[in-house]
């Protein structure tokens, strides 16, 4: 998140959206317990990656990884870093409150 909070701050808002997407879907990934930066790509989309996850997500929660998704192609560097905040914010909230202390999330 830092970097995509940086893109954010220079105007760059491919960088921005394209390092708040790579945050949300390696802390998804490492909460399915599946390796965040694999070499092996992965082809499932930031939506059905969060509904492993959480299978019934909030709706606003399911329009940010969709946002997330389709601003790679079409970069909105502040609506990237909001949503990302929002996802992350869910996705403490799925962790237990210790393992949540111990990263730091």
């Amino acid at each position: 998140m830092k970097e995509a909070l940086r893109g954010l701050e220079l105007g760059d808002h491919p960088w921005a959206c394209y390092n708040a997407f790579v945050a949300v879907r390696s802390l998804i990934l490492g909460l399915l317990g599946r390796p965040p930066h694999s070499p092996t790509p992965s082809v499932e989309a930031l939506p059905a990656l969060l509904k492993k996850l959480s299978p019934n997500p909030p709706e606003e929660v399911m329009r940010c990884a969709r946002c997330l998704e389709k601003r790679l192609t079409d970069p909105k560097g502040e609506m990237c870093v909001k949503c990302a905040d929002i996802l992350c914010d869910y996705l403490a909230k799925l962790v237990s409150p210790s393992l949540f202390e111990k990263f730091k999330f």
